[in-house]
């Protein structure tokens, strides 16, 4: 009898962990169709583009709404050029704006977008071009509306480039106490270095802590997939936000904030240590997960993800004198969607 219930047990364990596979592939497969429709979407556009561009003569009054005309430069843009996958290090932010021909109804004519289009790749890869960073790659474009005056739509325009450092693997479990270990102290921001003179592509602990958090808290793919990105919406605090940070413990840390802060700090207190940095780190996590999205009247949807993280440091001074110091945080969140690895073709802003 014992033998009979070992073995039904087995059989029971068996039918549940291919009905869970089951279900983990149904959800794997409708999650692909969903990706595979926007990656078609996109696609799409950029065929508009190809043929507008290779036919600047056709007039021919085709319009789209300004909302999808926004929603259509971004995607192509980061499909065909951005590179959030990887790990970086050091990262370098830049906004600018163009204006784009909006007509009645607030609809756009693709024969405008199209040439806008254009202009928007020469002022990216212009600006990425100018930035010095070692091991340079593109990583986010985020495009956004502006004002509306006369008849021309201000386009916001804000990208990131950064210094890659590889392809992330799958974290492995969280230490406790969070991910920095004894031993190494790093300067807070202006690329300020270490304690023990490592060199991990990260200039500073503004720099390695958004590199650790990304490790950690942005989703992966699972193997044989890949991510795209599309909707994307950036939120940002100031050096003043002072968010409470919940974490218990580290009672040595202060103030209590999500961000290292500090007034008119001594030299020694802009060094932080992995004490510090374990706290700063769950306090930006809190902040971004679940602060950041529920901010202000316009939320971050529920089917967006966090997918970049960036820390900027940043000091007020009153003559030669350090009155603030601390960090600010750049979250990028987007809807993630889900395609068969190597359905994407990339290319480099050279």
């Amino acid at each position: 009898m014992k033998k009979l219930s070992l073995l039904l047990k087995t059989l029971l364990l068996a039918v549940v962990m291919v009905a869970l596979a089951s279900c983990e592939k149904e959800q794997t497969n409708t999650e692909l169709v969903q990706g595979e429709a926007t990656l078609a979407r996109i696609m799409d556009f950029k065929q508009q583009v190809d043929y507008y561009k290779a036919n600047p003569a056709v007039k021919d009054g085709e319009t789209m709404t300004l909302d999808e005309a926004i929603w259509n430069i971004e995607a192509l843009f980061n499909l065909t050029y951005a590179y959030p996958e990887l790990s970086y290090g050091h990262t370098v932010t830049a906004d600018t704006v163009l204006y784009l021909p909006v007509g009645a109804g607030n609809t756009v004519l693709l024969t405008d977008l199209t040439v806008f289009y254009g202009q928007m790749y020469d002022v990216v890869r212009g600006i990425y071009q100018g930035i010095e960073l070692d091991n340079k790659q593109f990583l986010i474009l985020d495009v956004e509306a502006g004002v509306l005056n006369g008849g021309q739509q201000a386009i916001k325009l804000h990208s990131v480039q950064g210094s890659v450092k590889g392809t992330p693997s799958t974290p492995p479990p969280m230490p406790q106490n969070g991910p920095f270990p004894p031993g190494v102290s790093w300067y807070y921001g202006l690329d300020g270095g270490n304690s023990q003179n490592m060199f991990w592509n990260n200039k500073d602990a503004a720099d390695t802590l958004a590199a650790v958090l990304n490790y950690w808290i942005v989703p992966k793919a699972p193997v044989n997939y890949e991510y795209i990105f599309h909707d994307i919406k950036t939120r940002n605090t100031t050096l003043d936000s002072h968010y409470d940070n919940p974490q218990t413990g580290f009672s040595d840390v202060s103030p209590r904030y999500c961000e290292f802060y500090k007034e008119y700090p001594t030299e020694e207190e802009k060094w932080m240590n992995p004490n510090q940095l374990n706290y700063y780190y769950f306090g930006e996590r809190h902040l971004i997960l679940n602060v950041l999205p529920n901010e202000g009247d316009d939320p971050i949807p529920s089917t967006h993800s966090v997918y970049q993280i960036l820390i900027k440091d940043e000091t007020v001074k009153e003559g030669l004198v350090d009155v603030k110091i601390g960090h600010k945080t750049i979250a990028h969140y987007g809807h993630i969607e889900i395609v068969g690895h190597g359905t994407v073709i990339k290319e480099d802003l050279q």
